[in-house]
């Protein structure tokens, strides 16, 4: 071996993050994922020197699932496919509820039923027609 071998680059494969890309197991579990929760959203992580490409599917609770991705295209692909949007993580980060979750902290949905009823104005009109002058504005 040369002084210069030493710093050539090596072949790409035999050096950093995996890249054989993702398993059927993976992609089938992002897709279980994908069907059986509400309100999804997908984040792209990217490679690191330990860790491929990442696809993350954060649900509506917080709740999440983090598997590997051959590339972003894959990934923008499956969100695609689904009809979720995606996100970069290294740009917009994660989710509050995504760290909620974590911590253990659950916040409980808000059902339309929940809230009170609605009063338009339409109705708050037709409640005034019994000719009295409407009430002084205030300051």
């Amino acid at each position: 071996m040369s002084f210069f071998d030493r710093f050539r680059r090596r072949q790409r494969g035999s050096e950093g993050p995996q890249t054989a890309g993702p398993s059927a197991q993976a992609v089938s579990d992002l897709k279980e994922f994908l069907g059986s929760r509400r309100g999804v959203e997908a984040y792209v992580e990217p490679p690191t020197a330990v860790y491929a490409m990442t696809l993350v599917l954060v649900a509506g609770d917080g709740e999440y699932i983090r598997r590997p991705v051959k590339h972003a295209k894959q990934a923008h692909q499956i969100a695609d496919d689904a009809g979720i949007p995606i996100y970069d993580a290294r740009i917009v980060g994660y989710p509050q509820r995504m760290r909620d979750y974590d911590r253990g902290v659950r916040r409980d949905p808000i059902a339309l039923d929940d809230l009170p009823p609605l009063e338009t104005t339409d109705e708050a009109e037709a409640g005034r027609d019994d000719g009295a002058d409407p009430p002084p504005a205030e300051r």
